[in-house]
């Protein structure tokens, strides 16, 4: 029978995952967009009326259980989104009812049309900026600033390799080396894909749907010294691939295996060649280390305050999600990957 009222005004819409996959279709398959009860509210955090969610890959890979982090099924999928705060704990200080925020919680449970987020975990969401762009904003952007600023040190007038360079992430990594000032070198599998990478900022290209050239292409474009710093979501033989053009002290920075693969190497090339591998979970680091978090939040606000940050999404609305999820599973997303909330969401 229908939801009386009174039990609509207790619950919200979300994606839910009831059991894991074996495959991607099987995973999205198990996932249900249902009624789930309201949370209470701690005093460290704030309740947020969600007008978008991003989709990360990793998502997927959770559906699966193939990722690190493993939440207890049934779950709330998606980590990221952007909303309205409509309540705020008792030692809140920094937001108010009312503001518009942005957020990564780390964790799952921003699927849905209302979340409950640690409050050092939002952000103000930039008037410059949609709030289906603000959903799909700082998981890319805090993992690339982690990366490229916390971790790889990249500093300007140094080269920057980036692959899967058309992706959500990867789109940010080029934006975000643009501003830092590097010489930015992308890396995808179609001349459509690069095309999106050269609007984002990227200098030089280079397709890799034949990796047999990829090394020749990179030596050719750097005048044969190799790249400083590398960042890398793909996996697979396109790490194997980036291990050899690495220049001398270089950071070759491990973010991800988009293409399913776990790559191994050998402990002697990094020795030999003189290149650091540096691995990247901004995530992990923003749970540990609040302090990261505030400081990646801070500059992703203030870029976007300034219009410096452009990210490019894929919309669909609450009833199309199954359609996004499975357009990730087969790598077709074209930049962030969002599912916006219909404006009923309740405030």
């Amino acid at each position: 029978c229908p939801a009386t009222s009174a039990e609509r005004d207790m619950s919200f819409r979300g994606l839910v995952l009831k059991q894991l996959g074996s495959t991607f279709t099987e995973g999205i398959n198990n996932v249900s967009l249902e009624a789930i009860p309201r949370k209470a509210l701690s005093k460290n955090a704030v309740r947020i009326s969600n007008r978008a969610s991003g989709l990360n890959f990793f998502d997927l890979l959770m559906l699966v259980g193939r990722y690190q982090d493993k939440p207890p099924i049934p779950y709330v999928v998606g980590t990221e989104g952007s909303g309205v705060v409509t309540e705020v704990g008792a030692n809140v200080r920094t937001l108010k009812v009312g503001d518009a925020v942005m957020y990564a919680q780390g964790r799952a449970g921003a699927m849905a049309e209302e979340s409950v987020v640690d409050e050092h975990l939002c952000t103000l969401k930039p008037a410059s900026i949609s709030h289906a762009q603000a959903a799909g904003l700082l998981v890319g952007f805090n993992t690339a600033y982690h990366g490229l600023v916390q971790r790889g040190d990249l500093k300007a007038g140094e080269t920057l390799l980036v692959t899967g360079a058309a992706g959500g992430m990867g789109l940010a990594a080029v934006e975000l080396g643009k501003l830092l000032g590097a010489t930015v070198i992308a890396a995808a599998s179609s001349e459509e894909k690069l095309q999106l990478a050269r609007q984002a900022g990227a200098s030089e290209t280079v397709n890799y749907s034949n990796l047999k050239d990829f090394k020749d292409q990179v030596m050719t474009k750097t005048g044969g010294r190799g790249v400083d710093v590398v960042y890398e979501v793909v996996g697979g033989e396109v790490f194997t691939q980036c291990t050899r053009v690495m220049a001398p002290l270089g950071r070759l920075l491990v973010v991800g295996f988009a293409s399913g693969t776990i790559p191994t190497i050998p402990a002697n090339i990094p020795l030999i060649k003189g290149f650091s591998v540096v691995g990247v979970r901004a995530g992990a680091e923003m749970r540990r280390n609040p302090a990261f978090a505030l400081e990646m939040n801070k500059k992703v606000q203030e870029w976007g305050a300034e219009g410096k940050l452009s990210p490019l999404v894929t919309q669909v609305n609450a009833s199309g999600w199954k359609q996004l999820f499975t357009a990730m599973a087969d790598r077709k997303v074209v930049g962030k990957a969002v599912v916006v909330w219909e404006e009923t969401a309740k405030l």
